[in-house]
């Protein structure tokens, strides 16, 4: 691990099954994204995520993306229709990194100094985002100051009970999925309803996807 990481770090597999640790990619300015098989935003965001390490490659940028998924088949047919990317793609099935970095859409987007400190957080996806997302990765490749900081809105601690917004089960019927009293129950499902899944009212097409 490099001396300066100061960063969360937590350990993932490639493709081929190969061991690695974010804290691998010390030393350069990180793109990481956390995306997931069913996410309309990050089919869209993968061509995406290519041109960005391919043009600010040479800068120092490195691009890694996880899905928490645990269906292998899934995973490979949605990567199977991205051939020759670029970046670094990833998975974690014990979904122990989403935990860490309190991943509650799909897709989010870290973008992380070379300590692997957050500078920026991005939640869902488009055109509107891919270009906040690219603006402020040149700045962090200057070296300059970001206007968009790191969500301090969450606890440390992360997310509570057994809520994993990345699982299909849980995106297709969240309040069978919820502990806890009616009140909150409810709660949770206007919230579900209205700001992550109006276009799915509630399903996998749209619930806890960035979709917009």
């Amino acid at each position: 691990m490099p001396a300066k990481w100061g960063g969360t770090d937590f350990a993932f597999t490639d493709l081929q099954g190969r061991s690695h640790r974010l804290s691998e990619l010390g030393g350069h300015v990180i793109l990481l994204e956390f995306w997931a098989s069913w996410c309309p935003p990050c089919r869209k965001g993968f061509p995406f995520l290519d041109q960005l390490q391919a043009k600010y490659a040479t800068a120092g940028l490195k691009v890694v993306a996880i899905t928490l998924e645990t269906e292998d088949d899934a995973v490979q047919s949605f990567v199977g229709t991205f051939p020759g990317m670029g970046f670094l793609i990833g998975r974690d099935a014990s979904s122990h990194s989403g935990e860490l970095m309190q991943v509650e859409t799909m897709p989010t987007v870290f973008l992380m100094g070379a300590d692997g400190r957050a500078l920026a957080r991005f939640e869902g996806g488009g055109e509107t985002m891919h270009q906040q997302i690219e603006k402020q990765v040149e700045a962090a490749l200057r070296g300059e100051a970001l206007a968009v900081s790191a969500s301090s809105g969450k606890s440390a601690a992360g997310p509570k009970g057994n809520l994993k917004a990345w699982e299909r089960g849980y995106l297709a019927d969240p309040i069978m999925n919820l502990n806890g009293d009616v009140l909150k129950r409810s709660m949770h499902e206007h919230i579900h309803a209205s700001k992550e899944a109006a276009a799915g009212d509630g399903g996998v097409a749209g619930g806890g996807c960035g979709c917009n």
